[in-house]
């Protein structure tokens, strides 16, 4: 009996929501549509033979679409909320982290090469603001890591946040030769 109900949940949960409105709205009209207006369109017939399901059709599809445009208003709050976060964290960058960022911002590059074990840039890819590129790289010129789209974008509209910056990101072999 449960798999029965997890079977017609998925199915509903595949139904596009545009259909599942149209479903929502026949139903709702055959079940409400005035007699004099049933008689008109002709299903005043199919209404008084089925009404006993229709009205549970009716309520299951309705529940499907509260549930549906309940899901999607969560989400958009979900992700206005990650987002939010997300530019906290720029504005909270320390500045080690926002001399990292330099280049990407002043020097429009799209690519910064650091080794795998430097941990600002691990910092930062944890923060969700860089990312590993590739996962090809050697140990003497490091592995790319690329600024996620929405950080560029902020910053490039934004770019005082970098104010203060200190140091820069070097390759493996920038740091061994630079000591």
């Amino acid at each position: 009996m449960l798999e029965r109900l997890t079977s017609v949940a998925d199915y509903f949960r595949n139904i596009p929501a545009a259909f599942l409105v149209a479903i929502v709205t026949v139903l709702g009209l055959i079940l409400f549509l005035p007699e004099e207006y049933a008689k008109i369109v002709a299903v005043d017939g199919f209404r008084n033979e089925y009404r006993v399901y229709l009205g549970p059709a009716f309520l299951l599809t309705l529940s499907f679409c509260v549930a549906r445009v309940f899901i999607f208003i969560m989400q958009g709050q979900a992700q206005r909320k990650a987002l939010k976060a997300r530019l906290q964290s720029l504005r909270n960058l320390t500045p080690e982290e926002k001399g990292y960022l330099v280049p990407y911002i002043e020097g429009q590059q799209n690519s910064v090469y650091v080794g795998m074990e430097d941990g600002v840039m691990s910092g930062l890819r944890a923060k969700g603001i860089t990312y590993l590129a590739a996962n090809m790289g050697d140990m003497l010129n490091g592995f790319a890591f690329n600024l996620q789209p929405w950080a560029r974008e902020y910053l490039e509209s934004n770019p005082h946040l970098l104010d203060g910056h200190a140091g820069y990101p070097m390759t493996p072999q920038q740091k061994l030769y630079s000591r």
